[in-house]
């Protein structure tokens, strides 16, 4: 009998094996074997739909491609329309009588509003649907591109100042609902691969940045103000209507709103949060200085701008290449401190510095802004799988509830600090100069190194960190006990 009920225990255990791909581990922590008994939760979930069957021999299912779809779609249209006045619009501004500043603050409402919208989206995506969230806020911002182009109408100074605020702030928060619920449903239907597919999104969005003040441009030299806003403004519209029959009806499902306290009372959430937040300043920061700083160095125009082309297609290219390091290797904090300490050299050389006694020319920007951008996006995309692995870690669900949550989160970093850089950046310059400047935004990277390094020995070997409550341990551990126990005693 003995016998028998060892072969019974054997069996089980190779039938456990069988099923989950791996042999049960009783070192592996409890959340970890939580997490993916959630994962494979999902996987059966999705399994159960016709939509989401994978056809033998495919890679990803039709659910997962037009998902993909969708989402490159968008991200690519609403950045180039939201990319486009920055080359004209000062001008027209400025013909109007707005200041620099108030100009300044017109650009800044738009990342005001999102980082604002953005943890907000998150909170309640899972109770009005995904899928709802980002057709609607697409729709917003194409609609608000196409009033935009009506602001030139504006009669008198103060309603064209009004107008130009109102629109970016409600553009602000249209984008801010595509881009979270778009990282939500991606992050969602790829849980293997969050970064890798999420960082082509990014990449698809800094593409758009890139190309979209140039066609902005062509577009205003040939038909005046309004022909941009309404070309841009109708094909994110147009867009919006082909993912209305692209987009899976599986974005309609409804789930109760995801867990913001418990997401947010994770140390590493704010960790990350923080690198984020810096990473997305620093970056912005130099985008009112940097040009002039080129045109004292004898840069024409179309260098400058070439420049700038460079500068952002370095970030979409290796967000991709970063993004699936992360899915890879998982070693998130690493990347944050390579990538922060890389940054700090970007802006130590970009001055340069007085600390390096150096000079400025023409060579050392044309080789240090490239790769800058690229030690940048060795920030940014490692923080979004960090926090996806932290919240695992503690026993948070996987679901389309926490993917929203971590999009909104992980977004509105993005947001601040695309509303504070051009401030601060500004500020630093005007008041210190542009070496001065960029030395202490290099300061400031290496400070966000040290708290990373710091938090890491605090999380593994001094705080509680990422360690299970001991109420939950001895929880699991009975509900083990009681798995474990043979179905016929050895006594009979």
């Amino acid at each position: 009998m003995e016998n028998n009920v060892e072969n019974n225990a054997a069996a089980s255990s190779t039938e456990y094996a069988n099923s989950t791909g791996e042999a049960p581990s009783h070192d592996a922590p409890p959340t970890l074997s939580l997490a993916n008994q959630d994962r494979a939760d999902q996987e059966n979930d999705k399994t159960d739909t016709s939509s989401g069957e994978k056809p033998a021999g495919a890679k990803y299912t039709y659910q997962q491609k037009a998902t993909f779809a969708s989402a490159v779609l968008t991200s690519l249209a609403s950045m180039m329309a939201f990319s486009i006045i920055s080359v004209f619009y000062p001008i027209e501004a400025k013909a109007k009588g707005m200041s620099p500043t108030v100009i300044g603050l017109v650009f800044s409402a738009f990342a005001f509003s999102s980082g604002i919208g953005s943890p907000i989206w998150g909170k309640i995506i899972p109770v009005l649907g995904a899928r709802f969230i980002f057709l609607a806020g697409a729709f917003v911002t194409g609609g608000c591109n196409l009033l935009f182009g009506f602001v030139i109408d504006m009669p008198t100074y103060a309603t064209f100042t009004a107008f130009s605020f109102a629109i970016r702030l409600l553009e602000g928060l249209g984008t801010s609902a595509t881009f979270t619920a778009s990282s939500a449903i991606v992050a969602f239907n790829f849980p293997e691969n969050v970064g890798t597919a999420v960082s082509l999104v990014e990449m698809a969005g800094g593409l758009a940045l890139a190309i979209g003040p140039a066609i902005g441009g062509v577009l205003y030299d040939a038909g005046g103000f309004r022909l941009p806003f309404f070309v841009l403004g109708g094909v994110v519209l147009a867009i919006d209507v082909v993912n209305f029959f692209l987009l899976p009806q599986s974005g309609n499902r409804k789930e109760e709103s995801g867990p913001m306290i418990r997401v947010l009372s994770i140390p590493a959430i704010w960790v990350a949060f923080l690198a984020g937040v810096v990473a997305a300043t620093c970056f912005a920061s130099i985008s009112p200085t940097l040009a002039v700083y080129l045109k004292k160095l004898d840069f024409t125009v179309m260098q400058i701008s070439l420049l700038f082309l460079g500068f952002g297609l370095s970030y979409a290219i290796f967000s991709v290449i970063w993004g699936a390091v992360a899915d890879a290797k998982k070693a998130t904090r690493i990347m944050i401190v390579i990538g922060a300490f890389g940054s700090a050299l970007f802006f130590l050389f970009l001055g340069p510095s007085p600390l390096l006694n150096m000079h400025s020319s023409k060579l050392l920007a044309i080789l240090v802004i490239p790769t800058g951008t690229i030690m940048i996006s060795l920030i940014v995309m490692p923080t979004f799988v960090d926090m996806f692995s932290s919240a695992e870690w503690y026993g948070i669900p996987n679901n389309l509830g926490l993917t929203s949550v971590i999009s909104g989160i992980w977004l509105g970093a993005f947001s601040v600090g695309s509303l504070i850089g051009p401030l601060l950046g500004g500020a630093l310059t005007e008041i210190y100069g542009f070496a001065f400047s960029t030395t202490i935004l290099a300061g400031v990277l290496i400070i966000v190194l040290i708290v990373v390094c710091l938090f890491g020995v605090w999380e593994y070997r001094c705080g509680k960190g990422r360690r299970v409550p001991r109420s939950r341990l001895e929880m699991e551990a009975n509900a083990t006990n009681e798995e474990q126990k043979p179905l016929i005693s050895s006594d009979v």
